[in-house]
C-alpha cells in the first residue's frame, strides 16, 4: 500500500500559516479578522467594488459562504455593501475606510509570509516546489 503525510502536511502547512497570520493581523489592531476573509479583502482592493456573485465566482467559493463571511467583514466595519441600482437583486460590496486603511497591513502580512514560506529555500527548490504543489492540485482537480 502506497501512503505518505503530504496530505496532512499541506493541511499542518495550512494551519500553522493561519495562525502566523491571525497573531500580525491581532498585533496591527484587526481582531476578528480571519485568513478566510483575505481572499474578498484582497479581492475588493484589487477590484474596488464587486457584486456578491462577483466575489463568489473570483474567489471560488460558495455564493452562501461569501454572504456568511461578508456579514461578518461588515459588522467588523470592513466592508460597505448596498443594493445595485442597475439590478436590484444584487447587492455591491466594496471596502469601507476602515478596509482601504489596512491595506498596508494587509500587503505587509502577506509579505511576511511569502518570506516565511521560502525560508531557506532557493530559486530553484522554489520554483520545483511551486510546480510541483500545482501538478498534486491539477491532479486533484481533474478527479473529482
Amino acid at each position: 500500500m502506497k501512503t505518505d503525510n503530504t496530505i496532512s502536511r499541506i493541511s499542518r502547512i495550512r494551519d500553522l500559516a493561519n495562525q502566523v497570520i491571525v497573531k500580525e493581523l491581532e498585533l496591527r489592531g484587526h481582531v476578528g479578522l480571519v485568513p478566510s476573509h483575505g481572499n474578498i479583502l484582497s479581492a475588493l482592493l484589487y477590484h474596488g467594488e464587486m457584486t456578491k456573485t462577483e466575489i463568489s465566482s473570483g474567489i471560488k467559493k460558495e455564493r452562501s459562504t461569501v454572504t456568511t463571511l461578508l456579514k461578518k467583514l461588515e459588522n467588523l466595519g470592513y466592508i460597505v455593501s448596498r443594493v445595485n441600482e442597475e439590478d436590484a437583486r444584487s447587492t455591491i460590496v466594496s471596502l469601507s475606510e476602515k478596509g482601504i486603511l489596512m491595506k498596508d497591513d494587509f500587503i505587509e502580512i502577506s509579505e511576511k509570509i511569502y518570506d516565511i514560506q521560502y525560508q531557506h529555500m532557493d530559486e530553484e527548490q522554489v520554483k520545483c516546489f511551486k510546480e510541483g504543489l500545482e501538478q498534486v492540485y491539477q491532479n486533484f482537480k481533474s478527479h473529482k
